[in-house]
């Protein structure tokens, strides 16, 4: 994955929003997608049809740094509140993940495991 580019393209859907989180906050999260990406495709590098999907994935975890991802929400006795997030920013992603692994096994670039039925 070229980091810059996806950098750039987050960067690009945040512009004009404030608290903004720095490049090294950003271009971190942007990695750890790609990874995510990755292992669950099972590709070693980050194939750049993927990419929209890490910057998409980046974009809601800056979201998340605020409300966004908020799974339930209550205030309790005394004025505590319980908060809970939403635990898997590519969950949403699961059928475009599918298919490039599917994508991956077909052309034998995939590093998932596969079973023969014999």
């Amino acid at each position: 994955m070229a980091d810059t580019d996806v950098l750039a393209r987050v960067k690009a859907r945040l512009d004009g929003w404030e608290d903004v989180p720095s490049d090294a906050w950003l271009s971190e999260a942007a990695r750890t997608l790609s990874d995510r990406v990755c292992l669950r495709a099972g590709v070693s590098a980050l194939p750049p049809m993927a990419e929209s999907i890490v910057v998409d994935a980046t974009v809601k975890a800056v979201n998340r740094r605020f409300d966004e991802g908020i799974g339930s929400e209550s205030e309790g006795q005394g004025g505590t509140m319980s908060v809970s997030f939403a635990d898997d920013l590519l969950s949403e992603y699961d059928r475009e993940l599918s298919a490039l692994a599917d994508m991956a096994r077909a052309d034998g670039t995939s590093l998932l495991p596969s079973v023969r039925f014999l």
